[in-house]
């Protein structure tokens, strides 16, 4: 309290009914009740200098116990200028005083009393800070691991003595009383020389950076005040380079109390000096500092300090070197912006550092990483292999796509280590392998956008990938809803033990599982919040001790310490005015294994062998024969000064992907292909349509010569090969057969305009009709993508970081392939050709991008096309200018013949057929008579066990009228239809909760959000008490099964003709209340106006975003903007309005299985056999009136998942 600027505080009595208040504050402050710290708030700006018009936010809730209460606001510095505080409570406040300054005198003893409940608290601390039983597991872990040179009983005897200090001043102090420490310091002392007594600190030799703080801020500074990079979306270029006091020094006298440091190097000017590597011998040592023209360039110094020498390039004065290793064989591995991509996320405005591979001696640099976004913090493993983090973010969430990666010394092997699909940790920095073990790593958990500037900083972790390769998010919602939109939100999934998610331990956190809580800002909003500590650059010395750099809390120093697995820190040294790093003992190491070159470099491809692609989880269900084909395609990230997913499309991605070609897949699921060396691609699995039954949304890159193997689609990486030779074994790689022309960047204009000028521009070519009925418009190139985009479901900038179901986002669910495939006033893919068909496809499983190129202006006098192209030349041997490759299908399309419009056959109109039946339609009193008199022969209610139950309703026998004449070509000819026999029929589509009781393993997970900065994984979809979604049609059947097996009654899926007569319960319009321009709202959860409220955007770091609309021309979700449901996307079972038979949802929602195979009209009845499809009715809260209703009909293979398809179960009774 005593730097306190300014004290503000009020007393209030307090009525303890209501036990809330809601602090409410205008413009960083911390909130304290009665002195203890409740919340840090006034972020914001307050809108304006006026005090009288300044917004007002909320900033907490506290439990209060009735009495006499202060509240204090407190800031490290200046108030601002308008800084005010309002107390509400739920049901009133009583006896609440004025807010009145008080008189001086009451003031000063209110700090005094203020000041001494500070000191008493900051005693405790202090006191409690050795904590005996932690201190107790590590002598007692010393004892057993060196007994001969670890005098264990001497300290545990002084750490009883302690105990029973610590014990008398803790009771002193709940009595109010500041007692004297100077037994407890001594005692404290040797506590600490019990734990610095490790023997693995008897080298009694540190390298350290030490760092001073100008103005008096060593306890206060952070970010790049403190010689750290911001945030991990950032790398060192954002750094000042300059203004730094700093050296590299020596540490000795570890456990002397007081260390003696001495200076190593220090740079001649204010430069910073930071990423210290020394080699496995001992007598070098590297490090990143600032050349004479201050770009970041790594350096060489002896152990002496001396025969300092640049070894990155020095004649490039656009380029930056910084954060190298030593390998194995005495290169070194260094990152460098040289690649010329811009960060994707922030435009291109900074560059993207990526992995190169030096050799100090030829001064040969070739590039060895070739991703979209950081490369950083490359390490050695004790098998030789470089592991390293890299941040991708193709069509998943960026925020948190950071992998661990590793890959031999010359590039090849270039394998994701941890984090592929996995939501946590949100970055894991400076990893570094723990000796004595064989995988455990020790790193440091940090954030995306980092508060403070702690990018650098976080909490010390230990991760085992031998036991897990990602963090399962398995999170069980008790809403539908995330949270309270506009705040800070971080979400814990189901707790796992280590075997489960690789994460070891926190430390601190002995003996307990570690959170793999999903959040942005994780440090301060997660980690901060647990523990006021904050470390970095972990030095392990065995698999339980490590040396860090630490913070113990806000108002310490960042010292040296010695941390354990059992809770404790120890202080080495620590410096008033100064910080202190990366900390490593300064002595020899073990040089791993000198893991030999494998690359070719007069090769310019790499063979690709895949032995099985069905194995692994990407194609788990896919039946074998389905893939027939791979597509490959590779990746033209954006250049420096031009990037952003708007530049792409629509909720198409990030990047400009160039189709390469296709290969062959066997019937065993091998193969064995050819692709361009140092150059992500992409692979996805194609059926016989040409369509991609899988998504890989991340990339692979060969080495030239390198033969890239894969066990499966998506295996684990620690899957072997089967030891029998597949069928691509025999035969050598073969190059890529072409994609309807060389390889080139896809673009709309060039591949899917031309199909549209020839098949349907004679019907589209005027103005766009947006509403219930909408109607693309494809006069030009650009209004033909806006318009016809909405009509296309793809992965989005986005979608769940977890690994996609096979076909999740196949064509097969977008509505433009399900209009083509049933037939669009006579144009079908069977009269537009195969190639048509395959332009289609390939857009929407590329994501359907509009643009191919980048076509970046010049960027500080340097065209980055060019310059990218000749560094590309240098330092990878690649001489590929996909931008050149747009410009030639520019030119062949501005060049092209136009064949014409080819105006499809005519469609005959559809004339009356004169159907009817007997007793259809009825009105609701007569269907609701109908069922009464069956209702007492069929089951009410099914019980599936754990006070879980299936409500049913009776549906009678009857006759109508199936199909629709004005539907879809496959809705008709219609049939009469004779249902039997009565049934019994689910209220509602089976839910979460009650498909957990046959599947407890099942996850429907969620609906994808729009656009980017998502803190979570989409919109809630597997709350209990919604449909169970992405379950397949075989596996629908399979929960009968198991049901009927339970109740001893026949449960199944319903037929396509009981499902209608159900849906309709008499009637003969579209839906059960009326036709297709009904007001839906109170009957159906459907596409409604709410749906073009989709659009996220930043708000904030960690903060959970409001919807915004989509412009409304954009037309985009497809939805009718004449009427609003209760729902947004799907929503809880039996929300609506039932129809006469009390049924709920059977239209909108969720569509729903049913038993039939797909076949043409006149429906053939329940035995038919049509093709291996399976029908889908209904619609769901994705379709509008126009594409739903009770004779809607979709087909789906009966293996298949699909977002938006859940089922209800039918009871027949013989």
């Amino acid at each position: 309290m005593g730097r306190l600027s300014c004290l503000i505080c009020t007393k209030y009595n307090y009525d303890p009914t209501p036990p809330d208040k809601r602090l409410t504050g205008l413009t960083k402050i911390d909130i304290l009740l009665d002195g203890v710290k409740v919340h840090t708030g006034f972020k914001d700006a307050t809108g304006g200098w006026n005090t009288k018009s300044a917004r007002w936010e909320r900033q907490c809730s506290v439990q209060v116990k009735a009495g006499t209460r202060m509240v204090t606001l407190r800031r490290n510095g200046p108030f601002p200028h308008i800084c005010a505080i309002k107390i509400e409570a739920s049901e009133g406040l009583s006896g609440v005083a004025s807010v009145s300054r008080p008189a001086p005198e009451k003031r000063q003893e209110i700090l005094r009393g203020t000041a001494h409940d500070g000191r008493l608290r900051a005693l405790r601390r202090k006191i409690l800070m050795p904590d005996p039983e932690a201190v107790r597991r590590a002598i007692r872990d010393l004892e057993k691991a060196c007994p001969d040179r670890y005098a264990a009983v001497d300290h545990l005897r002084h750490l009883d003595a302690f105990s029973k200090e610590q014990a008398r001043m803790l009771a002193l102090l709940d009595h109010g009383e500041e007692p004297d420490t100077v037994r407890f310091d001594a005692l404290a002392s040797g506590v600490r020389a019990a734990l610095l007594a490790n023997p693995l600190l008897d080298v009694d030799r540190l390298l350290v950076v030490r760092r001073r703080i100008i103005n008096g801020r060593a306890r206060q500074a952070t970010g790049r005040e403190l010689g750290w990079v911001p945030n991990n979306y950032l790398n060192h270029t954002d750094l000042p380079g300059t203004g730094y006091d700093n050296e590299i020094a020596v540490m000795t006298g570890l456990r002397s109390g007081k260390p003696t440091l001495k200076k190593l190097f220090k740079p001649d000017r204010d430069t910073l000096v930071r990423d210290v590597c020394l080699d496995f011998d001992g007598q070098r040592l590297l490090f990143s500092g600032l050349d004479r023209t201050n770009r970041w360039a790594i350096f060489q110094i002896a152990a002496d300090g001396g025969s300092l020498q640049q070894l990155s390039p020095a004649d490039d004065p656009d380029l930056d070197f910084f954060d190298a290793c030593y390998l194995p064989n005495g290169k070194i591995v260094l990152c460098s912006n040289a690649y010329y991509v811009g960060v994707p996320c922030l435009d291109g405005k900074y560059k993207v550092s990526s992995l190169y591979r030096l050799d100090p001696a030829t001064k040969h640099l070739r590039q060895l990483t070739f991703d979209q976004d950081h490369g950083n913090d490359p390490a050695v493993l004790h098998d030789g292999r470089v592991v390293y983090q890299r941040w991708e973010y193709s069509d998943i969430p960026h925020y948190f796509a950071r992998r661990r990666m590793t890959m031999n010394p010359d590039g090849t092997g270039q394998l994701a280590l941890y984090g592929s699909n996995s939501w946590f940790p949100t970055a894991f920095r400076f990893a570094q392998p723990v000796p004595g073990h064989p995988s455990l790593l020790a790193g440091i958990l940090s954030g995306h956008h980092c508060r403070g500037g702690y990018g650098d900083v976080g909490r010390l972790a230990l991760l085992d990938p031998a036991l897990a390769g990602a963090y399962p998010f398995r999170y069980r919602p008790t809403s539908k809803e995330w949270g309270e939109v506009g705040q800070p939100i971080a979400v814990t999934p189901e707790i796992l033990p280590a075997e489960k998610t690789g994460f070891v331990q926190l430390i601190p956190g002995y003996g307990k599982p570690v959170a793999g809580t999903v959040c942005d800002a994780a440090v301060t909003d997660v980690y901060l919040k647990q523990h006021p500590s904050l470390a970095t650059h972990p030095h392990p010395l065995n698999e339980k001790y490590f040396l860090a750099a630490m913070k113990p809390d806000a108002d310490s120093l960042w010292g040296i310490y010695l941390v354990d697995v059992f809770d404790n820190a120890t202080l080495i040294y620590e410096e008033e005015g100064t910080a202190l790093f990366e900390p490593q003992l300064f002595l020899p190491r073990p040089r791993p294994p000198v893991i030999p070159d494998r690359v070719n470099l007069a090769s310019k491809t790499a063979d690709v062998h895949i032995a099985d692609i069905y194995s692994g989880p990407g194609l788990r269900g896919v039946p074998r024969g389905t893939v027939k084909a791979i597509r490959v395609f590779a990746y033209h990230f954006c250049y420096i000064g031009k990037g952003g997913f708007p530049l792409i499309g629509t909720e198409s991605g990030w990047d400009v992907k160039r189709v390469l070609g296709t290969a062959r897949v066997e019937a065993d699921g091998s193969a064995c292909f050819q692709i361009p060396a140092n150059t992500p691609v992409s692979l996805q699995p194609l059926d016989a349509d040409g369509n991609a039954v899988q998504l890989m949304r991340s990339w692979l890159v060969g080495m030239p010569g390198e033969r890239v193997s894969c066990a499966g689609c998506h295996e684990d990486r620690r899957a072997s090969l089967p030891p029998q030779r597949s069928l691509a074994e025999t035969r050598h790689s073969e190059p890529l057969s072409p994609w309807l022309g060389p390889a080139r960047p896809f673009a709309f204009t060039h591949e899917v305009y031309p199909v549209l000028e020839r098949h349907c521009i004679g019907c589209h070519r005027e103005k766009q009709t947006v509403g219930p009925r909408s109607m693309p418009c494809f006069a030009d190139p650009k209004t033909a993508y806006d318009t016809l985009h909405p009509y296309v479901r793809r992965a989005g900038i986005e979608g769940d970081m977890a690994l996609l179901a096979p076909m999740e986002y196949h064509t097969s669910t977008s509505r433009l392939f399900q209009m083509l495939e049933k037939g669009h006033q006579g144009v079908t893919f069977a009269s537009m050709g195969g190639e048509a068909r395959a332009r289609l496809a390939c857009w929407i499983d590329l994501n359907a991008p509009f643009a191919g190129n980048w076509a970046p202006p010049v960027w500080k006098g340097v065209d980055p096309v060019a310059r990218r192209l000749e560094l590309a030349k240098r330092f990878a041997g690649v001489d590929v200018n996909p931008e050149a490759e747009h410009a030639t299908a520019a030119e062949a399309f501005r060049s092209r013949t136009l064949t014409g419009f080819m105006k499809p056959p005519p469609v005959a109109s559809v004339a009356s057929d004169g159907l009817q039946a007997a007793g259809f339609p009825m009105d609701h009193t007569a269907a609701r008579r109908l069922q009464e008199a069956c209702a007492g022969r069929l089951p009410s209610s099914l019980d599936l066990g754990n006070g879980v139950v299936m409500r049913l309703v009776a549906v009678p026998a009857g006759a109508f009228v199936m199909g629709r004449l004005d539907g879809a070509p496959d809705e008709r000819p219609r049939a009469v239809v004779r249902i039997n026999k009565p049934f019994a029929m689910g209220v509602a589509e089976v839910t979460n909760d009650q498909y957990a009781r046959f599947d407890p393993e099942h996850d429907t997970r969620y609906i994808d959000m729009h656009f980017m900065d998502h803190v979570v994984p989409g919109h809630i979809a597997n709350h209990p008490d919604q449909p169970a979604a992405r379950v397949s049609c075989e596996e629908a059947l399979a929960f009968c099964v198991w049901l009927s097996k339970k109740s001893g009654l026949r449960v199944t899926l319903p037929d396509e003709a009981q499902w209608e007569w159900a849906a309709r319960a008499g009637t003969d319009t579209p839906f059960f209340y009326g036709g297709a321009d009904a007001d839906f709202g109170r009957f159906a959860n459907l596409a409604d106006s709410d749906l073009r409220n989709y659009r996220m955007k930043w708000e904030g770091a960690s903060v959970l975003q409001n919807r915004f609309p989509h412009p409304p021309e954009m037309n985009f979700p497809l939805h009718d903007p004449r009427f609003k449901d209760n729902g947004f996307v799907v929503d809880y079972v039996g929300q609506t309005e039932a129809n006469a038979w009390g049924l709920k949802d059977m239209v909108g929602n969720v569509s729903e299985w049913t038993r039939s195979s797909y076949a043409a009209y006149p429906y053939p009845g329940a035995a038919a056999q049509g093709e291996t499809r399976r029908v889908v009715r209904g619609g769901s809260w994705a379709d509008r009136p126009a594409d739903a209703g009770a004779s809607v009909r979709r087909a789906y293979q009966p293996w298949q998942k699909v977002f938006d398809v859940g089922f209800r179960v039918i009871v027949e009774v013989e």
